[in-house]
Order: C-alpha cells, then structure tokens, then sequence
C-alpha cells in the first residue's frame, strides 16, 4: 500500500534555486519606483527566498509615506518584475541537488498511483517555463500556481486544490517546503508535512513551526515517501 497518495511540492527553495534570478528581477523592478531607501530595500531583498507574493514584498520596501507607494507604483513593480523576470527565469535558476535522481526514484510509484503536484506562489505559467527549462516538468501530474483570487500560501486552498484536482485526500497527502509557510498551509490542509533545511530559513528557522519531518537533503525525501 502507498504511504501517501499525493505529494505537494513547493518550488522556489525547495526544487530549484532561483534565489539569484528573482533577487536581479526585483532589484531592477524597484529600481522603477524611486526614490530607494537602501536600509528598507536590504530588508526587503532578505526576504525574497521566503515565498512571498509580490505585494507583500512591495509593501515591505516601499511602505507609506514613500511616493510611489499606492496602487499605481505598486502595479508598476509587478509588471516590471514580471517582464524582467519571465525574460531571465533560467539565467541562473537550477535544481537543487539530488532533485532530478530522486524524482526519478519516485516514477514506479507513480505507476502504482501516487500524484505528484508543484504547488508555487509563482504563477501557473511561470512555474511551468522553469520545470519544462530545467527538463523537470515531466515529474508532475498538476502544476498550479497562485492566480487571483486564490490566496497565497499559509492559506490551504492552493493544496486543497491540487488535492481536489487529483483525486486525493488530504488526510493522505504530504507537503514538502522550506519556509514556514508551507508547513503551515500543509497542515492547514490538513496534510503530513516536511521541511527542507537547505533552503533559505535552514533548520533553525523551520524547528519552531514543527515540520512532522526535517530533511538536509532532497534525496532523504525518498525513505519517507517509498
């Protein structure tokens, strides 16, 4: 019997490495909505490997009384990060190590009937462009992204969607992530939940939202999932 029926993953810190693309694509988008603020744009570009939507990002580096701060330097941002971003997704994105091998591993259980799904604050389209670029896309039954008016992750609906979609039931699904947010969406949705501490919070940062499992590696994903 199949330990599990479907596995979500993340994919930004998690499947690939995209660190270095999306800092350059929100660097230059926020060169877009001067004047910048060095102190607050440091601390916002710190955030960038937490899985944040771009809002969110926006209003940690240009908060009121910033001039551009409403809603036209807001769409400003975006849209520049957007375009920058989807011209340069695979400049310097790779997968992490052990991902290909392990996904790999994970086929025969797959012909058995486990599902396998990328769940991803990025847009659907885009998410897909950096699986198909990096020759992983093929891995996965459902990749779904994060379109209006879905909300972002700690919020389950994008797991519980994925789950819907498949067929599968929650109670019997596993998240696998690197920040707290999809642990904590994972157990929203109700689903068992793994932490990877080679992303950007590493251990210390994912211990005190309680992942059911810890993994160093991606490759340690396969004895908990065979």
């Amino acid at each position: 019997m199949l330990r599990f029926d479907l596995i979500c993953f993340d994919l930004d810190g998690t499947l690939v490495d995209s660190t270095a693309d999306i800092r350059a694509a929100l660097v230059h988008a926020l060169a877009e909505v001067p004047p910048a603020d060095v102190r607050l744009d440091e601390h916002a570009l710190g955030c960038a490997g937490l899985g944040l939507p771009l809002e969110e990002f926006f209003a940690i580096a240009r908060p009121a009384p910033h001039p551009h701060a409403g809603d036209e330097g807001r769409l400003r941002f975006i849209s520049t990060y957007r375009e920058y971003y989807h011209a340069h997704l695979l400049d310097r994105t790779r997968a992490f190590d052990g991902v290909a091998e392990t996904l790999t591993m994970v086929e025969p259980l797959r012909r058995l009937g486990l599902r396998t799904a990328v769940a991803t604050t990025k847009r659907t389209l885009t998410a897909e462009r950096v699986l198909a670029g990096l020759r992983l896309a093929q891995h996965f039954d459902l990749i779904l992204g994060t379109e209006p008016p879905m909300p972002h992750k700690p919020a389950p609906d994008l797991l519980l969607a994925c789950a819907s979609r498949l067929g599968c039931d929650p109670q019997r699904s596993v998240m696998v992530g690197d920040t707290e947010r999809d642990v904590l969406a994972g157990r929203a949705a109700g689903m068992r939940t793994i932490g990877v501490t080679y992303g950007v919070l590493g251990v210390d940062g994912l211990q005190p939202h309680a992942p059911d499992h810890l993994i160093d590696r991606f490759a340690d994903l396969w004895p908990l999932v065979s």
